[in-house]
């Protein structure tokens, strides 16, 4: 006897539908960059760079809280060149792709910091305003970038997106 029938076939149907549907929510990416929270230290695995590109050094900063305030503020001024940014990028975040920074970043013509930015054990927390390529309006969004030294330069090697506003 068999027991293959329509509802036994819908629920095979809906069964691999569920699945496909959780994998791409969970691999969908939440926020920009795509980059999630990732919250610590930087590792110490080395920052490979792609053939033909040369890293910018990080501007010369000491680890006073104005400085890391200025070097995020500094960071943004020089979005939406990817090419200046990437190097300002800790290997936290580097683990997400290039492609798709580039990708997040070529919809804006730019980023301000609309206000000082603070400053609490590392993490820098800052409101900005992302002016889109099309002309729309502004989206203004606020983050917490951890901010570590790594290979003698500060990096932004964590974002926290905590909401627009």
């Amino acid at each position: 006897m068999s027991r293959e029938g329509p509802y036994t076939r819908i629920s095979a149907v809906a069964s691999i539908l569920a699945l496909v549907l959780a994998y791409l929510l969970a691999a969908a990416p939440a926020h920009w960059w795509p980059f999630l929270p990732v919250v610590g230290e930087a590792n110490s695995a080395p920052v490979s760079v792609p053939r033909g590109e040369t890293p910018l050094p990080a501007p010369p900063v000491t680890t006073a809280g104005e400085d890391f305030a200025d070097f995020v503020t500094g960071y943004y001024a020089l979005m939406p060149d990817t090419a200046a940014g990437w190097p300002l990028i800790g290997p936290n975040l580097r683990q997400r792709g290039r492609a798709s920074y580039d990708r997040f970043w070529g919809r804006y013509r730019g980023a301000d910091v609309l206000d000082p930015p603070s400053v609490r054990a590392g993490q820098v927390t800052v409101r900005i305003a992302l002016n889109p390529r099309d002309g729309g309006a502004a989206v203004v969004e606020r983050h917490v970038l951890t901010v570590v030294r790594y290979d003698g330069s500060l990096r932004i090697d964590a974002d926290e997106y905590l909401g627009r506003g």
